[in-house]
């Protein structure tokens, strides 16, 4: 058994067998000019790695890298082009492990690679683990392959496993940070994270060197960290990862209500435009540049789509070009957004005038598709005419959004989505035939946990939020800041 306060020297990659395409999650980092390591994709926009990646070559492993961190995932082979190769704009490390997470500059659609699933029971001693790494073999310095090896678990100790290789198992120069997976099914779980090794059999270890064994970071019981800190409300727009909500006022300026976990704080920040906001016909909200950052788009009196980027400290910039679609948009009845088809990119779905429901996908740059006809179950034709309110959101936690809809009877109804921008059929939602009085409604994770919530204004001017249950329903109502000042609103988003 390997003594854990021996390993010294930092483990950077694998001298093993070329990695098969099933592993496309694992990405290669490189940390400017200074170092290279490995790590694995845990969510559409965040890559897990050991912290001493940073800290080794004298980078603080929290903030913004400083200096210029690229990550390549969905190459296999480095050689071959796909995949994303992206910059790190973010680094969140763990308090008390080695293990940071690294946010991407735009999430990765799950078309293109989809995140690795996380473990939920740890390794058991005698257990076999599949390692990968991008790092040297026992033949080269800068592999331009991953490559694998499996490892047996020679011991667990509280947070960490202790590893034993083999000859043609060893975890060499640039592989920190990769992962050890566990094959459930056919399925990776990513179990641990590659810490220290002894290098033996690595090109440029000293021959003498012959232990093959390495220390692992567990991960399988941060699960919930790692959740945390890859969570990000759809409309949040000041990077604190919790929904804010803007609202245009009768006089026509636009205004930004930050967010907390229980509504809003009060604090608001007007926006760009001054009160030419007043001719707006419809008014979203969400992120349709990938960039972990809300946007605002709106459809302006003459009929034209246009977008206002968001920069992260709860404001926008001005209005980009009109989108496709021209100056049509203006019968548009409704509209609201959301990631509806699971690609990863904020879609938009609009109710037209004669009633119909369309589907139309972002392409995660700020742009939309050509639209494709949305179905409801046995919902189809023109009946959508007679909806009040519709909102999208992930009210199910399944990753997709989902839509809440108030018809004309005063009922609200849950569609779920069924992940290729369709939807099945209604459930009736809290509150039976209540709903006739709402004005305007949002919907979005307000609170922070992980379930979009609705935010509806009333017609005596209050403003309330119904926390959703993450299974499609919501909660009764409860005040949130403003009294009954909102009466005034024409949008909110």
């Amino acid at each position: 058994m390997l003594a854990t306060a021996a390993i010294t020297t930092p483990a950077n990659a694998l001298s093993g067998a070329d990695a098969p395409a099933s592993l496309s999650f694992v990405a290669k980092i490189n940390i400017g000019e200074k170092t290279a390591c490995t790590g694995a994709l845990v969510d559409p926009q965040w890559v897990l790695t050991a912290a001493s990646c940073f800290t080794a070559a004298g980078i603080p492993s929290s903030g913004k890298p400083t200096v210029a961190t690229t990550v390549t995932v969905g190459r296999t082979d480095l050689n071959q082009t796909g995949g994303s190769v992206q910059q790190a704009v973010h680094l969140v490390a763990h308090p008390s492990r080695d293990v940071v997470m690294v946010r991407l500059a735009k999430k990765i659609p799950a078309a293109t690679v989809a995140p690795v699933r996380i473990a939920t029971t740890p390794a058991t001693d005698g257990e076999e683990l599949a390692k990968a790494g991008f790092g040297r073999t026992k033949t080269e310095w800068v592999p331009r392959k991953l490559h694998t090896g499996t490892f047996v678990v020679a011991s667990t100790a509280g947070t960490s496993l202790n590893l034993n290789g083999s000859e043609t198992a060893t975890v060499c120069q640039g592989d920190a940070g990769g992962p050890a997976l566990r094959m459930v099914s056919g399925t990776p779980e990513l179990v641990a994270v590659n810490a220290r090794s002894w290098q033996g059999g690595c090109l440029g270890t000293d021959p003498a060197e012959t232990r093959t064994a390495a220390f692992d970071t567990r991960v399988d019981d941060i699960r919930t960290w790692i959740a945390d800190t890859a969570f990000r409300a759809q409309g949040d727009m000041t990077g604190d990862r919790i929904a804010d909500l803007t609202a245009i006022w009768d006089a026509g300026s636009l205004h930004v209500y930050t967010g907390s976990t229980q509504g809003l704080t009060g604090q608001r920040t007007q926006q760009y435009g001054g009160t030419s906001w007043d001719t707006t016909k419809q008014l979203v909200k969400g992120d349709f540049t990938n960039d972990g950052i809300a946007d605002v788009l709106t459809v302006w009196s003459d009929g034209t789509l246009h977008l206002y980027k968001g920069d992260g400290n709860g404001n926008i910039g001005g209005p980009s070009a009109a989108l496709y679609g021209g100056d049509t948009w203006s019968t548009v009845k409704q509209m609201t957004v959301g990631d509806f088809d699971g690609d990863g990119r904020t879609d938009i779905l609009a109710v037209w005038d004669a009633g119909t429901l369309h589907l139309y996908r972002g392409d995660g740059n700020g742009n939309i598709a050509k639209s494709t006809p949305a179905a409801m179950g046995g919902d189809a034709g023109s009946i959508w005419g007679t909806i009040t309110q519709f909102v999208g959101g992930d009210f199910d936690r399944d990753g997709i959004a989902d839509l809440m809809a108030v018809w004309n009877d005063g009922t609200l109804h849950f569609y779920k989505s069924k992940g290729d921008g369709n939807f099945n059929g209604h459930l009736a939602a809290w509150g039976n035939a209540s709903w006739s009085t709402v004005r305007l409604m949002a919907g979005d994770d307000y609170n922070a946990d992980g379930a979009s919530d609705l935010m509806a204004v009333w017609a005596n001017g209050s403003l309330h939020l119904y926390k959703g249950d993450g299974k499609g329903n919501i909660n009764p109502g409860i005040d949130v800041w403003g009294g009954t000042s909102w009466g005034t609103v024409k949008h909110i988003a």
